[in-house]
């Protein structure tokens, strides 16, 4: 049993909460008092995203303020954490990772070499496929160090 459980389930949840960072500017916007969080979401996308409007996500009639490939990394991201399952070995996260980071390579040159057109699904899913995984070894490597120095040894074996 992890020594600091309290430390342990904040981690799980900020990195959760990676997950719903796309749905925070359109949640909170026009809330009073709320703009600086709005902002500091704006100026942190923009930075990161190429936010091209064609290829956003639409939920409930709003495009949410980063691209398909951007938000698939985020849910990604923040479901791996929360889920934390399955729990790959290091060798079979570095595959994990290598094969996901193939597949996002083949989208993005398939839809710039204009071989098909842009799909949202297939860019969410690309996103996705990458984070899953960073999540869930996140939060291994977040249980891990809060481990008993016993549990430590014995998980190592």
């Amino acid at each position: 049993m992890p020594r600091n459980r309290p430390a342990l389930w904040a981690v799980r949840a900020l990195l959760g909460a990676v997950a719903l960072l796309p749905f925070v500017p359109m949640l909170l916007h026009g809330v009073p008092g709320l703009s600086l969080i709005v902002n500091g979401c704006e100026r942190w996308f923009s930075f990161q995203c190429q936010r091209d409007p064609a290829r956003a996500l639409h939920v409930f009639g709003r495009a949410l303020p980063v691209c398909a490939r951007c938000s698939g990394i985020y849910f990604g991201l923040g479901l791996g954490a929360w889920l934390a399952w399955p729990r790959p070995s290091a060798p079979q996260l570095r595959l994990w990772v290598a094969v996901a980071s193939a597949f996002m390579l083949l989208d993005v040159l398939s839809e710039a070499l204009a071989w098909r057109p842009a799909w949202a699904s297939l860019r969410v899913l690309s996103g996705f496929a990458l984070a899953y995984p960073v999540g869930v070894a996140l939060l291994s490597a977040a249980q891990a160090r809060f481990a008993e120095p016993s549990e430590a040894v014995h998980d190592a074996e």
